[in-house]
């Protein structure tokens, strides 16, 4: 967990220190008001990450379940393309660079994808 939540901030600190602070702040809250949300979903396996650093619907019938993800992804989107710009890196290798991190860090029995798009939990 404290590792997930330091990469998150860390992967966030890079956005605070943009022009863009105001954005970068309402980003990083939003996300971080979202985690146990994300948790919930996750235990319940009504929801899994992706090779590419986002969060994909696993299972139907979870309240809200549609709606977080949507909520997420759009702000890991604007994560990722933010720190492609700044490191010059591709919007999808940024993804896939997250999508590792996070499936190393996730706990057991959380639904992630290996490389190939094959789902198998953790």
């Amino acid at each position: 967990m404290k590792a997930r939540s330091f990469t998150l901030v860390a992967a966030l600190c890079v956005l605070t220190a943009s022009a863009f602070a105001e954005t970068a702040t309402d980003i990083r809250r939003r996300m971080e008001q979202r985690l146990p949300q994300i948790d919930a979903l996750k235990a319940q396996e009504a929801v899994g990450e992706t090779n590419r650093g986002f969060l994909e619907e696993r299972k139907a019938g979870a309240p809200n379940a549609a709606a977080v993800v949507a909520e997420e992804n759009r702000d890991r989107e604007a994560v990722y393309a933010y720190i492609a710009k700044e490191t010059g890196a591709t919007h999808d290798s940024v993804g896939r660079a997250r999508g590792k991190q996070i499936a190393a860090n996730s706990r057991p029995g959380v639904w992630v994808q290996d490389d190939a798009g094959n789902w198998l939990k953790k």
